[in-house]
């Protein structure tokens, strides 16, 4: 009796099975590098959102601080006291009339609420930040010639660390200190910027 040898057939592609187990893996690995990379992108969004806020605060700062640094002596009279003000009015020198100083006319930096907004506890206009104000610089208030530059937006209405409740929360000395505040100690004004 003679027996055939069958040809053996050599398999050489994955079963159902095999493939199968490859695919999710495939798509386990995918979703992680997807999530990953998702919180990448909310992290740079992030500290994007941070440095440009952190940037134009203190440029806002920086503004006004310049702009009152040269200022006539009487800024210093209104600042006193336990309460934080949120504007300033001053006189800046333009130039000399003989030895005299030639001073501006009146300059005023205060904070305003923004527009759409409402001083009521409530998000008026949608940003998601409640009662906030602007930085506002007026110079010639009421004046035909009056001019107003918004220096910054999105100014909390109360300093960090305060709440509305007629005590220093925060323990710098002022009381219900407001979003942009001003104070003075002898000759040294501070300027606070809370966004």
């Amino acid at each position: 009796m003679q027996t055939r040898n069958r040809p053996r057939i050599h398999s050489s592609g994955f079963t159902l099975v095999e493939s199968l187990i490859a695919v999710t893996l495939l798509a386990v690995l995918f979703l992680a590098v997807a999530q990953t990379s998702s919180r990448a992108s909310d992290a740079f969004d992030e500290g994007s959102v941070e440095h440009s806020l952190s940037t134009s605060t203190h440029r806002c700062l920086d503004h006004i601080v310049q702009a009152i640094e040269f200022a006539d002596g009487t800024i210093l009279g209104g600042l006193g006291g336990g309460l934080g003000k949120d504007d300033v009015s001053f006189q800046t020198p333009i130039g000399w009339v003989g030895t005299d100083p030639e001073w501006s006319g009146p300059i005023r930096i205060h904070a305003e609420l923004e527009h759409g907004e409402l001083n009521d506890g409530l998000d008026n206009d949608g940003d998601e930040l409640v009662d906030e104000r602007q930085v506002v610089q007026v110079e010639n208030e009421g004046q035909p010639d009056e001019r107003r530059a918004v220096l910054a937006h999105g100014v909390a209405e109360l300093y960090e660390g305060e709440t509305a409740n007629a005590l220093d929360d925060n323990g710098n000395g002022l009381i219900d200190e407001p979003g942009l505040s001003f104070s003075a100690a002898g000759n040294v004004v501070r300027v606070r910027l809370t966004c």
